[in-house]
């Protein structure tokens, strides 16, 4: 219809706007009251054109009454058209309404846009606050990261140096005290040899000096036996006897000197002197029950280092470790296998987990080396034994 209006094709008005009307008026929800309020202005506009100024009032006080109830926009629109279509005085009336209306919704709007444009302006503000508190958290936690990486990688690299410094504290001692015991046993070669040397001294000095002079003796005798009378005779043979049992001692002597005493001995001197020293220095009590029919030279000067050196690890794990009283430590031979156990009394451990550490791993290490075989059996709160077996 405001189409046909405005195209000033009449021929179907104002019908079509009556129409749209009275569905708006059937309808009563709030949109249809403001499509009402706007049919209303139209109506009164067509009829103002047409100069029916009874109808145009009526439609443009409906317009007015209506949209003073619901909408201030149309109502301005309202007072705009009754200054129109009214008489002068009351024109006036209106246009001044309008006017104050307008300035009104004019400073309204002018608030309402300040109000705007300040919330605009301060939700710039926080936005750019967030931004900056959003940078200064990610600064704050890349600072962090970077602190905290370079404190796990000092407290790393500080691990690792201590680490270093006590496998190397380690290494050392194990290269000293296996220096000590090279030379405990080179002192006990040079020992052995003196001893070697002396005794066959003695055995040559017995043999060519005192067995011959005894020797010569017994055949001056002998050949002196002219003697009839059976005194004599008697006291001769005593004599001879006497010479041959000396001859026979002397002769036994000097074979027994001649002979070595069971080879290898000074090893387990050496290990008795390990023994009484670390128990000592660790307060601890000790039983050592060992083979005499090993030869000990039977076995490498390596395999006899390494024997050592777990017979010591074994005993310092025992003090860091197992708090026991007591070490029993054998020694047997059998099917030409050296068998060696190490027992005590102590807390005992879990056998998995302990094998990662670096006194099992020494102990197993060293075992590989003599091709050895090596078995450890602990309970709780009864003890821990360790046997090692070594091929000969």
């Amino acid at each position: 219809a405001n189409t046909l209006f405005l195209s000033k094709n009449y021929e179907r008005l104002p019908d079509l706007y009556l129409k749209a009307l009275k569905i708006c008026d059937s309808l009563g929800d709030n949109s249809a009251k403001y499509n009402s309020i706007v049919i209303n202005q139209h109506l009164a506009e067509y009829y103002h054109t047409f100069n029916q100024k009874d109808s145009a009032k009526y439609y443009a006080y409906r317009a007015k009454n209506i949209s003073e109830e619901y909408h201030n926009d149309d109502l301005l629109k309202s007072l705009l058209l009754l200054s129109k279509i009214e008489d002068d005085r009351t024109a006036v009336k209106f246009y001044n309404a309008y006017i104050k209306l307008n300035d009104s919704l004019v400073k309204v709007e002018r608030t309402t846009r300040n109000k705007f444009a300040r919330i605009r302006f301060e939700t710039k503000e926080i936005e750019q606050k967030n931004i900056q508190i959003a940078r200064e958290k990610l600064w704050l936690t890349i600072i962090s990261i970077i602190i905290l990486t370079s404190a796990i990688l000092i407290y790393i690299i500080i691990n690792q140096r201590s680490k270093n410094k006590e496998l190397q504290f380690v290494q050392k001692q194990q290269e000293t005290n296996e220096e000590i015991y090279n030379l405990m046993l080179t002192q006990q070669e040079k020992i052995e040899e003196a001893r070697i040397l002396e005794k066959k001294n003695i055995s040559q000095e017995l043999h060519d000096g005192v067995l011959g002079r005894l020797f010569g003796t017994r055949l001056s005798l002998d050949s002196l036996n002219m003697a009839t009378s059976a005194e004599a005779i008697e006291t001769r043979n005593r004599y001879i006897q006497d010479l041959q049992k000396i001859e026979n001692d002397i002769r036994k002597v000097s074979h027994e000197l001649n002979t070595d005493f069971i080879s290898g001995s000074g090893f387990v001197d050496i290990i008795k002197s390990l023994l009484e020293t670390q128990t000592k220095a660790y307060k601890l009590n000790y039983k050592f029950d060992y083979d005499d029919s090993i030869n000990w030279e039977d076995l490498t000067n390596k395999n006899k280092i390494h024997v050592y050196r777990i017979l010591q690890e074994s005993i310092h794990n025992i003090f860091k470790h197992a708090n026991a009283n007591i070490i029993k430590i054998g020694i047997q031979l059998k099917n030409n296998v050296i068998l060696v156990s190490i027992k005590d009394d102590g807390s005992g451990f879990d056998v998995n987990k302990a094998k990662s550490g670096i006194g099992l791993k020494n102990i197993n290490s060293r075992v590989e080396e003599i091709n050895g075989q090596l078995s450890i059996e602990s309970v709780k709160d009864v003890g821990t034994t360790v046997k090692i077996r070594v091929p000969i």
